[in-house]
């Protein structure tokens, strides 16, 4: 005989048991995983064949990623699963020390005026639960935490980093890291694309993935480009890559360098992700051949693209990485080089930097004789 899913109560603790609500909660998840999925909720029959425990099988993918949003703290499979097989005391199942060290970690980021974390602990994710007393135990069911209301900031950017790291395919540790950072922007991914032609010409085009771990929403990044030549001032414009609308605020420029602010519209709000860019052009590589990325913030990735037009050989290239304490290590062994076709092609990959570390790329090329 068919028995009530975990689903069902879940519902029932939300107060979206009725078909109306879920249909209008259900619309909400769905426009954070696809906005083509909004009106793709189940019939009233459908629903009610769910809730039963009458399915052989679960929910089509699309539905599964839907309800997964809607409760980031369960998996599909298990929101699925007969209520008399829910484990533990009715929070899922979790360790509830484990979740206490979460939403204390995020507390603290939030509740000082600097944030307490501003690093990764180790360079060697994934780990096994550093930064927490004890290695984390999922699901977590944070909507139940006696230690917050379902409303407060750090319940609120603690869902966001359980649905993220959902999306993101991360190890439970990664998941604990990024609550340990609470307090910071992160960037989950920053991406510098650099092409330079024959002349040493060049566009630089930046991509940030940022996640805001703040308590605050955040619409205005501060970044600054320099070059030793140029032929006037460097141009910058936001690039197609933004995922918002994005305006260049330019506050001070000199002959080789500008700081500027770029300026979006809407703004990142608290445990949300936005993507933001932008391209420089008007600098020029003239003898010195490198490039060199400082961190303001903590990276999770990072990645640095150069292809170099024009060249008739890539004679060499090497890539350090530059520690807190300013010793250098090289980082040879994540970087790939070639030429084709008259160009140089180079990249670099690194992942979790620290603010104030810094990569640098050199290489050399051998031009064609006239």
């Amino acid at each position: 005989m068919a028995e009530p899913v975990v689903l069902k109560d879940l519902l029932r603790q939300r107060h979206w048991q009725t078909y109306r609500t879920f249909c209008s909660q259900y619309d909400k998840a769905a426009k954070t995983v696809d906005p083509s999925l909004v009106g793709s909720y189940p019939s009233r029959a459908q629903l009610h064949r769910w809730l039963a425990g009458d399915l052989k099988r679960l929910p089509y993918p699309h539905h599964c990623q839907v309800l997964e949003a809607m409760f980031p703290e369960y998996t599909a499979a298990r929101m699925f699963e007969p209520i008399s097989e829910r484990r533990g005391d009715g929070l899922g199942g979790q360790n509830s020390d484990t979740v206490a060290d979460l939403l204390a970690s995020i507390e603290a980021g939030l509740g000082s005026p600097t944030p307490p974390n501003t690093a990764w602990t180790s360079d060697a994710l994934p780990r096994e639960g550093r930064g927490l007393a004890t290695a984390p135990s999922f699901p977590l069911n944070l909507g139940q935490l006696g230690g917050g209301e379902a409303g407060d900031p750090a319940s609120h950017i603690a869902r966001s980093v359980l649905m993220l790291g959902k999306r993101m395919r991360l190890a439970e540790a990664e998941v604990a890291e990024l609550a340990a950072l609470a307090g910071n922007l992160i960037d989950l991914e920053m991406e510098c694309s650099i092409e330079i032609d024959a002349d040493g010409w060049s566009s630089v085009t930046y991509r940030f993935e940022v996640l805001n771990l703040t308590n605050r929403p955040v619409k205005r990044m501060v970044r600054d480009q320099w070059f030793e030549t140029t032929r006037g001032s460097l141009q910058i414009e936001p690039s197609d890559s933004s995922d918002r609308s994005v305006s260049i605020q330019r506050m001070h420029d000199t002959a080789n360098m500008t700081k500027f602010a770029c300026q979006f519209s809407p703004a990142i709000e608290p445990g949300e992700v936005g993507v933001i860019g932008y391209t420089t052009r008007g600098g020029q590589f003239n003898h010195d051949h490198y490039w060199r990325q400082m961190t303001t913030r903590p990276v999770r990735q990072f990645t640095l693209s150069i292809r170099h037009q024009g060249v008739a050989m890539l004679l060499g290239c090497t890539a350090i990485e530059e520690q807190l304490d300013g010793s250098q290590v090289s980082v040879i062994e994540d970087l790939v080089c070639t030429d084709l076709d008259g160009d140089a092609l180079m990249t670099i990959t690194r992942d979790y930097l620290q603010p104030g570390q810094a990569v640098t790329l050199r290489w050399e090329v051998g031009r064609a004789t006239p």
